[in-house]
C-alpha cells in the first residue's frame, strides 16, 4: 500500500510540474514605469541679451537635449512671471530621472559658458506629475498657446482639491476643452496646475461653447456649481493664471 501511495504521489507531481512551468512562462513581465513626470524651471533674461540668449538656447537644445531629455521652451506672455522663458524636459519616468545625471561635463560647460551669462535669474527646478484622472487629453498633446492656472492648496487639502478637480473633467469634456492637470512633487508649496491647451490658438476663446456653470449643474445636479465654488474656497489658499506660447525655434527638434 505504501509503495502504491508513493507511486501515486510521483505521478501527481509529474502531472503538476508542467502546470507550474506553464504558470511561470505566462506570468506577466513587470510593467515599464510610466513616463508622466515633467521637470520644469523658468529663466529671466538680462536686458539687451534676448537675441544672444535665444541663439545660445537653440544651439544648446539641439546639441545636448535629445531623446528623453528634449527641451520644450515657451515664453510666458502674461501673469506674474511675464517675460520669463519656461524650459520643460520630459515627461519621463522617475527611473529615467534618477539615471539622468548631468548629461556630461561638456553639457555643463556649454550651459555655464553660453547660456548663464545672459540670465538675470532662474526659478527653482520643479517636478510635476501628469494626473490622468483629472485630464481630458494626453500629457504630450501639446499646443502652441496654453492658458495655465496654478491652484495652491491649503495644508492637508490636497486630496480634497484633487477630488474637486476630477469633478471638472466630465464638464470640460462635454464643453470640448483640452485640459491637462499636473500635480507638484517634492517641489515647494503644493499645487495643482491646470493647463488649457488651445488647439487653434486664442481663437478658441471666441467659440460659442456652453457655459461652465450650466454644464456643471447639468452633470452634477442643480446648485452643484455654487457648492463646488464653496469647496474650492475651503481648499485653495491662492491661485494665479498666465498665458504661455511655445517657441519651437528654441526647442529640441
Amino acid at each position: 500500500m505504501k509503495a502504491y501511495m508513493n507511486k501515486l504521489s510521483c505521478m501527481l507531481l509529474m502531472a503538476f510540474l508542467p502546470l507550474v512551468g506553464f504558470a511561470q512562462e505566462t506570468k506577466e513581465a513587470p510593467k515599464a514605469p510610466k513616463q508622466n513626470t515633467l521637470s520644469t524651471y523658468r529663466v529671466w533674461v538680462k536686458d539687451g541679451h534676448t537675441e544672444a540668449f535665444k541663439a545660445a538656447v537653440a544651439n544648446h537644445a539641439q546639441k545636448f537635449h535629445t531623446g528623453n531629455w528634449k527641451w520644450r521652451v515657451s515664453e510666458v506672455i502674461t501673469g506674474p512671471d511675464s517675460g520669463a522663458y519656461m524650459i520643460n524636459e520630459g515627461p519621463n519616468s522617475w527611473t529615467d530621472i534618477d539615471g539622468r545625471g548631468t548629461l556630461g561635463p561638456e553639457h555643463e560647460k556649454d550651459y555655464a559658458s553660453n547660456i548663464l551669462p545672459h540670465i538675470e535669474k532662474s526659478s527653482p527646478e520643479m517636478f510635476v506629475v501628469y494626473e490622468e484622472q483629472a485630464s481630458t487629453t494626453a500629457a504630450t498633446n501639446w499646443s502652441t498657446k496654453s492658458g495655465i492656472t496654478h491652484y495652491f492648496f491649503k495644508p492637508g487639502r490636497g486630496p480634497a482639491t484633487f477630488a474637486w478637480l476630477k469633478t471638472l473633467k466630465p464638464v470640460i469634456e462635454k464643453i470640448g476643452g483640452n485640459v491637462v492637470v499636473w500635480s507638484t512633487a517634492f517641489s515647494g508649496e503644493g499645487q495643482f496646475i491646470l493647463v488649457r491647451r488651445f488647439k487653434d490658438g486664442l481663437k478658441d476663446m471666441d467659440l460659442d461653447t456652453p457655459s461652465l456653470r450650466k454644464t456643471y449643474d447639468e452633470i452634477h445636479g442643480p446648485g452643484s456649481y455654487e457648492r463646488a465654488l464653496e469647496e474650492m474656497g475651503r481648499n485653495i489658499s491662492h491661485m494665479h493664471s498666465e498665458l504661455i506660447e511655445a517657441k519651437p525655434e528654441l526647442s529640441s527638434k
